[in-house]
């Protein structure tokens, strides 16, 4: 287990402890923050899917925003959780703090996929969910925070219990998207403007601002709108780049990978072969013959 002790702080912070643990393919952080004063700074792994859980509150009460000066619209309650989207950013306020104790789960999308195949919906992760409760997750995290430092003698019972944390995540009904739908010229314009971005992948905050929205309800009307999260919509454009390339040239996966925007040739590879079914040298091969 890591313990780090963070030295470049927000204002009014006074230290930040983070332990951390690896189960199952996600991070388990067990955060204490010590406060003087009114806070509100960045959390951590903003590029990445995020569940987190209030475990204590000390001055004041704490709260998940999605915009620094923007107030959580929903109503406060002990040991309250949230969901946080890949790439949503998110912040940590509290008026007073004098300390709070958090943890958070990060959670790689693409391990989970392939270890728990049909037991996981990754459509939980697509949309925020902020301030809600569910004692079984609640006892099931404290559980998991809690596990000694005893090597892999805990293996088994971390990773399962990560899976049952997830478990009753997918439990959880997803919200009704059918009244927040965008209008047909702003979905037109939103992938008109990421269609003529590509293969940069293109921030939340740019698409919410072409329309005036918080990224929260963008974000959700969007697939409302759509049947897809924003970064979907891109996966899908650029594994379509990709196939174009593939037939066009004999280019090796890492400088498609490159060309369509992918991190690298694994990337391409496992985006690819979610949607065509088949991996890109098996699809060019057999498109090459048509």
């Amino acid at each position: 287990m890591a313990t780090i002790f963070e030295k470049d702080l927000p204002d009014n912070v006074l230290s930040i402890e983070r332990r951390s643990r690896i189960w199952n393919g996600a991070i388990v952080e067990d955060i204490h923050e010590h406060a003087n004063g009114c806070v509100v700074h960045p959390m951590p792994h903003a590029n990445e899917t995020r569940f987190t859980v209030s475990l204590a509150e000390v001055g004041s009460t704490t709260e998940c925003r999605l915009t620094p000066d923007k107030a959580n619209p929903l109503e406060h309650s002990t040991n309250h959780m949230a969901v946080i989207s890949r790439g949503l950013p998110w912040w940590g306020y509290a008026g007073q703090l004098r300390y709070a104790r958090y943890a958070m789960i990060v959670f790689d999308i693409p391990i989970l996929e392939a270890r728990l195949q049909g037991d996981f919906r990754p459509a939980i992760f697509e949309e925020p969910r902020l301030r809600f409760n569910d004692p079984r997750i609640l006892s099931l995290v404290k559980m998991l925070i809690e596990i000694p430092d005893a090597g892999a003698s805990y293996a088994l019972f971390g990773d399962s219990l990560v899976a049952g944390i997830l478990a009753l995540l997918s439990a959880i009904p997803l919200v009704d998207r059918r009244h927040m739908k965008l209008a047909p010229w702003q979905v037109r314009r939103v992938k008109d403007y990421m269609h003529s971005r590509l293969p940069r992948p293109v921030e939340l905050g740019e698409l919410a601002a072409l329309l005036g929205q918080s990224q929260w309800h963008f974000c959700r009307a969007f697939k409302a709108s759509t049947g897809i999260s924003p970064y979907q919509w891109q996966l899908e454009e650029r594994t379509k780049m990709a196939q174009g390339l593939l037939l066009k040239s004999d280019a090796p996966l890492d400088v498609i990978a490159e060309a369509t925007g992918f991190s690298d040739a694994m990337h391409l590879i496992r985006a690819f072969k979610k949607r065509t079914g088949q991996t890109p040298a098996a699809w060019r091969r057999e498109n090459s013959l048509r």
